[in-house]
């Protein structure tokens, strides 16, 4: 008798194993979404890429666009086909994705990118100059246009005077875009500073002597700079990638402006300087959006999925549905089909 329990005890015993390697067998065959696996998912996050980068690879983040758009469009469409592994289109699924899809992919992550960008603009206001970066930008590239205005071999005696003129010029622009700004009603004033994509730490908003004092800064080492490349000298500011670049150029254009070749040279190399200076103010702002992202991108995810989708969302779908099911449309259909 007890030889007989021992074994209905090992068989009970082993029926246990057996069921309890079943059931984890089950968990760990359980669905697993393939556009949720990498490297697929990684598309998802490349319009977020795109929008962090535009400012130092414009093409490359529009470009980067493309990959997210489509990954969007094959996720909306598996989710209202597909419950799972079974057929079974859904109208409501297929809503609830794409609303998530457009706030927690698109909307907002973009948002968190561009608030991410004006904020690590606003701290370089800490430094020395006390201007955001991309006030920075905007003098930086207001001296691009005004050299190509000028002809610089004629203030080359008057670097001052060169300074004043510019100072003067970057101050009407800074006034009139302030002017702007006063002109809006109220409602556009606070949507202008709500909107992530417009930069309202621009010149505009700039303290006038600090941006005064930038723009003379930065006149007075144009003509110093190609003063020095005149004589054959690299600048103290220049790199000198760019010096050679000047050595090189000057031998190109002594073929085609003989009389003016160094001129030419110095002023295409200063042009370039320039953009250095942009895109290292622009790589400032670009760090900021992928930290801000960082940051943002799980909360955004949890707050779509559980305020917006499931206390929002499904709530008015499921209020939408039951509407329509007691209306008269839905009960003349129902007759007609079971007729």
């Amino acid at each position: 008798m007890c030889k007989n329990m021992n074994l209905i005890d090992a068989n009970i015993t082993k029926q246990t194993i057996k069921n309890k390697t079943s059931f984890k067998e089950d968990i760990q065959s359980a669905y697993k979404d393939p556009l949720m696996q990498w490297p697929l998912r990684g598309c998802a996050y490349s319009n977020e890429v795109g929008a962090a980068i535009h400012g130092i690879s414009p093409k490359l983040g529009t470009a980067l666009w493309i990959p997210a758009l489509m990954y969007f469009g094959a996720d909306i469409y598996d989710k209202y086909k597909n419950d799972e592994t079974i057929y079974n289109p859904s109208k409501k699924r297929g809503v609830k994705e794409t609303v998530f899809q457009a706030l927690a992919s698109v909307l907002m992550p973009t948002g968190a990118v561009c608030l991410g960008q004006k904020a690590a603009s606003s701290l370089n206001r800490f430094a020395q100059d006390e201007l955001t970066s991309q006030s920075k930008i905007d003098v930086i590239e207001k001296s691009m246009d005004y050299m190509e205005s000028q002809r610089l071999s004629s203030f080359a005696d008057k670097k001052q005077e060169y300074a004043k003129e510019f100072k003067t010029s970057i101050l009407e622009a800074a006034n009139n875009s302030r002017d702007d700004f006063k002109a809006l009603s109220p409602l556009k004033k606070a949507l202008a500073f709500l909107n992530p994509f417009n930069d309202n730490d621009s010149i505009a908003f700039a303290k006038k002597d600090k941006l005064g004092n930038f723009a003379q800064k930065q006149a007075l080492e144009v003509m110093e700079m190609r003063e020095q490349l005149m004589k054959n000298r690299k600048p103290k500011n220049m790199s000198k990638k760019l010096f050679e670049k000047f050595k090189t150029l000057k031998q190109e254009y002594a073929k085609i402006y003989p009389e003016n070749h160094i001129g030419k040279a110095a002023k295409s190399i200063l042009k370039d300087h320039h953009q250095n200076q942009i895109f290292k103010n622009k790589l400032v702002k670009t760090a900021g959006g992928f930290v801000s992202l960082a940051l943002l991108i799980k909360p955004i995810d949890n707050f779509v999925e559980h305020i917006v989708i499931k206390k929002t969302v499904e709530p008015g779908l499921d209020y939408i549905s039951e509407n329509y099911k007691n209306s008269r449309h839905f009960r003349r259909y129902s007759n007609a089909t079971e007729q």
